[in-house]
């Protein structure tokens, strides 16, 4: 039979209020072994679990759980560098107000500030039949929404492939653990498309079935039980 979990010693601050106890101690002990999963060393190191947890919660705007995880990430070993890498990430999939919620936090857990420099940017010769050679070698088929941006936006498409080669195989943060943050967002998300696709990428990346499962369960603190399903079934669709 499991034991109870040591509430007292996991990162979640509502539970460390005491205050779902006070309402439901057996909803309380679930909810418990569910951050047993998500806060301690398991398939995937706790500070990686806590990273995805801050940037799934930037991206739905949880600023006390970004503040909250990105610092028990820092305390749990993140580096610096990583959690640059993170903002990176969360950048091309999110957009300019979640890459700036989470570098500002960033800045402040590590009261630290990003170098402006004034370097030259070197050309990077792209072009719509190099970006869809890109694509076709990542995912063995040139996807519809690519093609339409080749056919009627190659410019972005160029953009979009410069983004995407850094965010996922240039990246301060490991490949793997770029697409397991992103599995952790698109579950949060409730996007079962896109935690498919980045299934499929941590995959490639070397990431175990446990490691993904256990990225996608991070979803719950900041989404809830409603993104495990979504989450559940990108996972499952991109089995072989």
């Amino acid at each position: 039979m499991s034991e109870n979990a040591d509430h007292g010693s996991l990162g979640s601050q509502v539970l460390n209020t005491g205050e779902i106890a006070a309402k439901s101690q057996k909803f309380a002990e679930g909810y418990a072994r569910m951050r047993d999963v998500t806060d301690r060393d398991g398939a995937l190191p706790a500070w990686a679990k806590a990273l995805f947890m801050a940037s799934a919660a930037a991206v739905k705007g949880h600023e006390g759980l970004l503040y909250n995880e990105l610092e028990r990430s820092k305390e749990l070993g993140l580096t610096l560098n990583d959690s640059r890498g993170a903002a990176l990430t969360v950048f091309i999939s999110r957009g300019e107000e979640v890459y700036a919620r989470f570098t500002e936090a960033v800045n402040r857990v590590f009261s630290d500030e990003i170098d402006i420099s004034n370097d030259s940017i070197p050309t990077y010769p792209v072009d719509r039949e190099s970006c869809l050679e890109y694509f076709e070698q990542y995912f063995g088929f040139i996807p519809p929404y690519v093609k339409l941006m080749a056919d009627e936006a190659p410019r972005a498409l160029e953009g979009y492939v410069l983004m995407r080669e850094f965010s996922l195989a240039e990246n301060l943060l490991d490949a793997k653990n770029v697409e397991l943050l992103l599995c952790t967002v698109n579950a949060a998300e409730f996007s079962s498309r896109f935690v498919n696709v980045h299934a499929n990428g941590a995959r490639k990346a070397g990431a175990t079935e446990a490691e993904i499962v256990e990225s996608v369960i991070c979803a719950i603190p900041v989404s809830g039980v409603a993104s495990w399903l979504p989450g559940a079934d990108g996972i499952m669709e991109g089995r072989s």
